[in-house]
């Protein structure tokens, strides 16, 4: 499954324009008024979001700092795109904490890239993993569900970080084993009942971390079909 990228701007030709680019790449959720993007971000976890600046009902200073205030926001990093590419534009998205500023102008190869780039950093660089209601500090190698904190076994912290690293992909029980055993003699049955002691000690999770099919394990949402 593709990581979700959101796309935020007052200007249809913009969000057509800019969902072609990256559609290759990226699951691409398009919003052309930012109060909607705000009413729906509780139900969607995104690996990047991309925001313009000069919107009439929202500019996009303010749209960003209303999203890391949000409860929800799980820290990914959030780009300002623009065809107003002033130094003092580019200086306040800066200070603000954006972690890229991209010209409208730019070559769409670059666009594609820079997104990219910035994604797979995050997804490496993380000291806080957080979907729905559950958060794992990797400094102090704690499990939080609803602020209450989870105890769980050093291989059970592994297993649910590799997959939160990895969400919303799927992970062969090859990737498994090598990630969590480095490779290790394992048998199917030592993982099945990892994973199932780790979904019973998250229960209250809004999450699971379930099989599917022929293309092994992933995180999936409660009551989601699949």
């Amino acid at each position: 499954m593709k990581n979700c990228v959101a796309y935020i701007d007052d200007l249809e030709q913009n969000l057509e324009c800019i969902q072609q680019i990256l559609d290759p790449e990226f699951d691409v959720k398009t919003y052309n008024n930012p109060y909607n993007f705000l009413e729906t971000y509780e139900s969607n976890s995104y690996s990047s979001i991309i925001l313009d600046i000069h919107m009439p009902l929202m500019n996009g200073f303010l749209l960003y700092e209303k999203i890391v205030a949000h409860p929800q926001y799980n820290g990914c990093p959030i780009l300002f795109m623009s065809s107003d590419d002033s130094d003092s534009v580019r200086i306040q998205s800066l200070i603000l904490g954006a972690v890229d500023f991209i010209s409208r102008d730019a070559d769409p190869i670059e666009i594609l890239g820079r997104v990219k780039s910035k994604i797979s950093y995050y997804k490496q660089h993380r000291c806080v993993l957080e979907l729905g209601n559950l958060k794992v500090n990797l400094k102090l190698l704690k499990t939080y569900i609803n602020l209450q904190e989870v105890a769980l076994t050093f291989i059970e912290l592994k297993l649910l970080c590799f997959f939160l690293k990895a969400y919303p992909e799927n992970l062969s029980k090859t990737q498994i084993i090598e990630k969590v055993w480095s490779n290790s003699l394992v048998l199917d049955a030592t993982i099945f009942t990892h994973l199932s002691n780790l979904n019973g000690k998250i229960e209250k999770w809004h999450f699971e971390i379930q099989g599917v099919k022929t293309k092994g394990f992933r995180i999936v949402k409660k009551g989601k079909p699949q």
